[in-house]
């Protein structure tokens, strides 16, 4: 994708011009709309035609959101002054940022011959800019009212048209037209029509739905009319709508092939970044935004610091917004950028709330985007909380497409909320048609949507001319994304959404509690997939294909496997030795108030879960986690879900030591460890004194699993120095 201003498509060949057939176009600049022009004349070999005109020049048409652009007609008039005697040659005229071509020369050049007219002009459903003009219209069939966007005809004939009037370039050119059009001897001189019944050109604007997509080897088709138009034109409001079109068309992308479609334009090397080549690779900024309270927000900035990418060209910036967050970001700031002298960042800075609450969101995040100007960054990559990254090489994968702003699909586990939206209306969420699609991966491709956040990769040129800004007064502040959006749509900036592979997803930011000091610990419920991520053993799945005598089996039937994660037995320790006094205190005694009963046959000093209200996220990892692997190592037994005692215990030196053959009150028992033998503390081990088998040096996250009552009765070994944690939980009692 070429740079703003730079293009290779401004003039024809004299092949083309000796073939008798010349395309014209407009453009000021070769921006996204117009690289997409140009690629769908390219899929036909239609490009050799093209004349582009106004490129890389003011645009003196005026404001095209109003009436004017006749600067159109006279840079028009200009370049056809020496084509204005050659009755063999047909030229065609359309705009450009809005125009994609469907089929190639001979289609189009047959279906107008076919006309007998010597200039075919297309037609619509809404009379522009002149409603009073309504009953000079004749009637014909099909649509009646001209639209100038899309027009061919015989190079003198064109000629005459256009010197119908002198117009000012501030003039409306659909306004010139139509007067030519409505002068009866001059329409019938010169045999003007209109295309009203879509036989070449297609306006959607109030015709998108007479429009069948034509997936496939079929052919988009006007299925009200019966023709199958050669030339797309997203007149007026349907921008977006031709943006849709065009992620399937021409040669874009195929849902029919296979099971989730083929991205045809995928395969098409031109304009993308060699990302293998970590000399092609451009300086990046990428800028981490903490602006409310976010669960395991700790995973978010260690996976974004340790994507793979250069860090000599690789800038940080991290906002903070939240009180409540500032020492853990601090301390996650020290480990990546300042703790090493190896592999350093080309420059890292962090702002904490003292700073950053100053400023409202929609400007912090335009200075921060300003600053990838200052450092003169070729991608900048800009980064909500929100968001859980799972792949390594996001920011590659996204710089590979070269695209002026680009997201990875990143969706809520098991929901349909997304970081992109495929059509908006007044700036906000509307479902587009193949939004499911889209976001349940029936279709993969590189998709040109509506609005993106969260995760947005902005290439640095688009940055630098003032394409893309987050300050629109249009939208309040907390939709500064919306705004940001807006902008980019107004500016003729694509947004692109690739979801070939998964990076991550997105995470759910309710129910987040902050009374705790380790409050991830209760997102199971609420972020099953982060709360698996970053607590459940790394080594845990690959327990799920083992057959029984694949599990190890340090005693008879009792089986070993990686349950919990390092993470989860730090935390599960310090959230309990962090409650105010003593939680463990007041047990460890035969009388338990704790207990239904009242009464604790082989008591051990303890915290039950119902102390900390984990009960119920203990019994989804059981069922979740422990039951799967329960299946296969005690085959024929199916696991209840339930467990009425799941404990913490504690053993040190000034406390309970170790404690006294028993029999557990469960079908099966799972003991795990949260720390680790030989350095946290010397001895102990669970003793099965019918095996005579010592089970000892347990990793740390490994769990026992085995029969509770009748053959494994055990006792817990004592310690000899330091303190032992376990987690025990009877199941099914």
């Amino acid at each position: 994708n070429a740079e703003y201003g730079e293009t290779e498509y401004s003039m024809a060949t004299e092949e083309s011009v000796q073939d008798n057939f010349i395309i014209f176009t407009v453009a000021s600049e070769a921006n996204d709309p117009y690289m997409r022009y140009v690629r769908s004349l390219k899929v036909f070999g239609l490009d050799k035609y093209l004349q582009t005109l106004g490129l890389n020049q003011e645009w003196l048409g005026g404001d095209m959101n109003h009436p004017g652009g006749g600067y159109k007609v006279n840079l028009l008039k200009n370049a056809m002054e020496q084509y204005k005697d050659e009755d063999d040659t047909i030229v065609m005229f359309t705009d450009s940022y809005d125009v994609i071509f469907l089929a190639d020369k001979e289609e189009i050049l047959n279906n107008f011959r076919s006309t007998g007219a010597n200039f075919l002009i297309s037609a619509e459903s809404y009379l522009w800019p002149d409603m009073s003009l309504e009953s000079q219209y004749p009637d014909i069939k099909g649509k009646k009212y001209l639209c100038s966007g899309l027009m061919m005809g015989y190079a003198s004939t064109f000629w005459a048209i256009l010197n119908y009037k002198e117009i000012a370039n501030t003039y409306d050119d659909q306004l010139y037209y139509t007067h030519v059009y409505l002068d009866p001897k001059f329409r019938e001189q010169h045999k003007i029509q209109l295309d009203g019944t879509s036989k070449i050109f297609h306006n959607l604007h109030g015709a998108e739905r007479e429009l069948d997509l034509g997936f496939g080897s079929k052919r988009v088709t006007n299925w009200e009319q019966g023709t199958k138009p050669q030339v797309l034109h997203g007149n007026g409001p349907t921008k977006i709508s031709l943006n849709r079109f065009g992620n399937y068309h021409p040669k874009v992308n195929d849902p029919t092939v296979g099971y989730k479609g083929k991205c045809l334009i995928c395969d098409e090397k031109e304009g993308t970044i060699d990302v293998g080549n970590e000399e092609e690779l451009p300086t990046i900024l990428t800028t981490l935004f903490i602006s409310v309270r976010t669960p395991f927000v700790d995973h978010f900035i260690n996976k974004t610091l340790t994507q793979k990418y250069p860090r000599d060209k690789w800038h940080v910036r991290v906002y903070n917004r939240v009180w409540s967050h500032a020492d853990h970001v601090q301390e996650l700031v020290n480990y990546h950028a300042h703790n090493t002298d190896k592999h350093k960042f080309a420059s890292f800075e962090l702002y904490q709330p003292k700073e950053t609450l100053s400023k409202n969101l929609s400007t912090m995040y335009e200075d921060a985007m300003v600053t990838c100007k200052d450092l003169d960054c070729g991608f900048y990559i800009v980064l909500d909380s929100v968001i859980t990254l799972t792949d390594d090489n996001v920011f590659k994968d996204l710089i590979h497409w070269n695209k002026s702003v680009i997201t990875t699909q990143l969706t809520q586990p098991g929901k349909y909320w997304s970081n992109f939206w495929g059509d908006v209306s007044r700036g906000f969420y509307k479902r587009s048609e193949d939004y499911f699609n889209l976001v349940k991966r029936e279709r993969l491709g590189l998709w040109n949507v509506a609005f993106v956040n969260h995760l947005v990769a902005i290439r640095g040129d688009v940055i630098k001319n003032k394409k893309v800004s987050y300050i629109n007064s249009k939208f309040d502040d907390s939709n500064y994304d919306v705004g940001f959006n807006a902008n980019a749509r107004s500016n003729n900036v694509f947004l692109f959404m690739v979801n070939l592979k998964e990076h991550g997803h997105l995470k759910s930011m309710d129910n987040y509690t902050s009374h705790r000091v380790h409050n991830d610990l209760w997102q199971i419920f609420t972020n099953p997939q982060d709360w698996k991520l970053n607590y459940i053993h790394p080594s845990y799945d690959e327990y799920l294909t083992k057959e029984r005598p694949e599990f190890p089996e340090p005693c008879p039937d009792v089986f070993h496997f990686p349950l919990l994660s390092s993470k989860f037995s730090w935390h599960m320790i310090n959230e309990l030795e962090s409650i105010p006094g003593d939680i463990f205190a007041g047990s460890g005694s035969n009388n338990d108030k704790r207990l239904a009963g009242g009464y604790e046959n082989v008591p051990t000093v303890d915290v039950h879960f119902t102390q900390i209200n984990f009960q119920q996220e203990w019994l989804k990892v059981l069922r979740d986690y422990v039951a799967p692997i329960q299946r296969r190592v005690f085959e024929g037994y199916g696991f209840h879900g339930n467990a009425l005692l799941s404990f913490v215990v504690k053993y040190h030196q000034e406390g309970q030591r170790e404690l006294r053959p028993h029999h557990d009150h469960s079908t099966f028992t799972t003991n795990t460890a949260l720390n680790r033998q030989g350095i946290d503390y010397e001895g102990g081990g669970s003793f099965f004194i019918r095996q005579n088998c010592l089970v000892r040096d347990v990793d740390i996250g490994w769990t026992l699993i085995h029969p509770g009552r009748l053959t494994h009765y055990h006792e817990g070994k004592a310690i000899t120095s330091g303190t032992r944690y376990i987690l025990v939980s009877f199941n099914d009692p």
